[in-house]
């Protein structure tokens, strides 16, 4: 079985999208279809069907991307040992983040890593905390890094790196910014902007009414941090959101921080993998990295 065939079948089968695919391999995607064709002749299977639009894996292709993904896992271990065995910190790491340190914080300590290593690849995956954790747990991800106080299973590694804090982020124009400070009682009248019920983002937004014994009054729902930001930017109502998301913002004042007296409500970063997957010198290395910013405070 031609093994650049398996790979083409694994990256596509891994993004469940011909143009997605063919971006990362830089194959084009009739030519990606041709291919994986040729693999489904050889072996007998019919691998994709369509659901409208959307490309499906079917049985036998859930089957063998559970082969080439661990056929692939094994490759990149080879290259990793390989690589150290040179005395070079290179191969690839498969990293995952949580939507606000995804996006926030992971850039930073990429960009650390590569001007260190200027070998290594990072394949950073940014989702919601419930798909970041059920990566680590199947073994996608090699590391990663989760947002909140989520619950883990005993295979999971968790090690909290530091505390971030939850503000309550309102438009310049919203009149409660001409408060110095805010009180339940304005949190009662005000509308707001909230992530998907999925997230931690949500999960905190609820405890904290619930300890403040405020209503809900939620105006919005939305999928991204940077959504929400501008949902409140344009005034559509007050957001529970983490500081290093909107820090940005705030020194430009763009958003206002409105202040509860004596509120201080801690937000966790942690650092996540699976403790039955094998880590690579360039993983531990990516961990070394991560951890000196964050006791540096260079995040």
């Amino acid at each position: 079985m031609d093994l650049h065939y398996l790979e083409i079948f694994n990256t596509v089968a891994k993004y469940t999208s011909y143009k997605k695919a063919s971006e990362k391999l830089h194959i084009s995607q009739p030519a990606l279809s041709i291919q994986v064709k040729r693999l489904e002749n050889q072996t007998g299977l019919k691998l994709f069907y369509r659901l409208g639009n959307k490309l499906c894996l079917s049985e036998d292709g859930e089957m063998l991307y559970a082969y080439t993904k661990k056929i692939f896992l094994i490759i990149d271990e080879m290259e990793n040992y390989i690589a150290y065995q040179k005395d070079v910190i290179g191969g690839t790491i498969n990293l995952g983040g949580s939507n606000t340190p995804g996006t926030y914080i992971l850039p930073n300590v990429i960009g650390q890593m590569k001007k260190l290593y200027p070998a290594v690849t990072v394949n950073l995956h940014i989702a919601d905390t419930s798909e970041i954790t059920f990566l680590i747990e199947n073994g996608t991800l090699d590391v990663a890094i989760n947002g909140g106080s989520c619950q883990y299973n005993n295979n999971i590694y968790v090690e909290k790196l530091i505390d971030d804090r939850l503000v309550f982020a309102a438009s310049p124009k919203n009149k409660l910014t001409e408060k110095e400070y805010i009180d339940t009682s304005d949190l009662s009248e005000a509308d707001f902007v909230v992530h998907n019920k999925t997230s931690q983002l949500y999960t905190y937004y609820k405890k904290i009414m619930n300890e403040f014994n405020v209503p809900e009054n939620i105006s919005m729902y939305f999928g991204s941090i940077d959504a929400i930001k501008y949902a409140v930017m344009a005034d559509l109502g007050i957001s529970i959101m983490p500081y290093y998301a909107v820090k940005h913002e705030i020194e430009m004042e763009l958003i206002k921080e409105l202040k509860l007296s004596d509120v201080n409500i801690a937000y966790p970063y942690s650092l996540i993998y699976n403790k039955n997957k094998y880590l690579s010198v360039t993983v531990k290395k990516f961990i070394e990295v991560l951890k000196a910013l964050c006791q540096n405070n260079g995040l």
